[in-house]
């Protein structure tokens, strides 16, 4: 029976012998902006704490409105300039634009892309066979892209606007100083954080029987749904782990850039050697970039192994094998 240890193992053995799939990893981790939605959904409730971290949600969503709000006034207000300056700011808004649409493109096509992959080289591992090109996945991802975004758009709206609900009484409690909202706040988090944690790990699944199994819009998040609930605590478990060698990876990296390359960015700032203090700059946010492109990879493949063995029913949770021993 495949175990955790062995599942993480695979997984990093993929990330590091296929190297190619960092470039995947690199675009996949902007559909959640440096990581997957539960991992923010914890990290933003253990460091801002209880009631800072739904204020900190409630707070990105209401600057998100404002700024929409500013646009849209900008936008109409750029009528009464003249015509040169309406013609250049709206040739910047289209760069600006298709740039924007193409990072969409690449970071969908990308998820897809490296969860096809992982799962062809699991299953040419037995063959030893694998000719898979970034070119290739990008293909493959890129006709899966409408399902693909369509649920990450949709699951990311529906835990946004949990962690809203959430936050409410506490923005009602600012307002008006009563224990009954800090007992209904208490109540929804209690209620609704855990559902908008199981959404993004559905989300996996239901992108994997999208992509892997070629399943319907509505067929996949209903067949992830199910996946889920039946093996909700192997799941757990595994973003559990997942967020742990997350943590512990974000302390290496930052102690390795700590190491190497701070201590030449202060000579560089010392004695006024600006190229160092560049180089130095540059080189921090290289290895930033390939860090978090295998770590992006690890995750996905982790996910997508994760998902292989539940479908095929040969996968149990840790706390369900102990108390089956005894």
């Amino acid at each position: 029976m495949l175990s955790y240890r062995n599942l993480v193992k695979q997984a990093w053995n993929i990330t590091w012998k296929h190297k190619f799939l960092w470039f995947f990893g690199l675009f996949s981790t902007l559909l959640a902006a440096g990581g997957s939605i539960e991992y923010k959904i914890l990290d933003q409730n253990v460091n801002q704490g209880l009631v800072n971290g739904p204020l900190l949600g409630a707070g990105s969503f209401a600057q998100v409105i404002y700024m929409i709000r500013n646009f849209c006034l900008g936008f109409i207000n750029l009528f009464t300039y003249d015509f040169l300056t309406i013609l250049s700011t709206i040739t910047v808004l289209l760069v600006c634009l298709a740039l924007g649409v193409t990072l969409v493109w690449l970071a969908v096509s990308s998820q897809a892309a490296l969860v096809i992959s992982v799962k062809k080289i699991l299953s040419n591992n037995k063959k030893k066979e694998n000719i898979l090109t970034i070119r290739d996945g990008i293909t493959a991802g890129h006709n899966k892209f409408w399902p693909v975004l369509g649920l990450n758009i949709l699951i990311k709206i529906a835990v946004n606007a949990l962690i809203f609900i959430i936050s409410l009484p506490l923005i009602f409690l600012v307002l008006k100083d009563s224990s009954l909202f800090v007992f209904v706040y208490v109540l929804l988090f209690v209620i609704f954080l855990p559902v908008a944690i199981s959404l993004s790990l559905m989300l996996k699944y239901a992108i994997a029987y999208s992509v892997l199994e070629n399943e319907t819009f509505i067929i996949a998040i209903e067949k992830g749904w199910k996946l889920f609930i039946k093996n909700w605590l192997v799941s757990l478990e595994m973003a559990v782990i997942i967020f742990i060698i997350n943590f512990f990876a974000s302390l290496a990296i930052l102690l390795v850039i700590t190491i190497l390359f701070f201590p030449l960015f202060l000579v560089g700032i010392s004695f006024g050697f600006y190229w160092l203090v560049v180089l130095m700059v540059f080189l921090a946010l290289v290895f930033v970039v390939l860090a978090g492109s295998a770590l992006g990879t690890f995750q996905i493949s982790t996910w997508t192994d994760l998902f292989i063995n539940l479908n095929e029913g040969t996968f149990v949770a840790k706390l369900e094998r102990l108390f089956t021993r005894k």
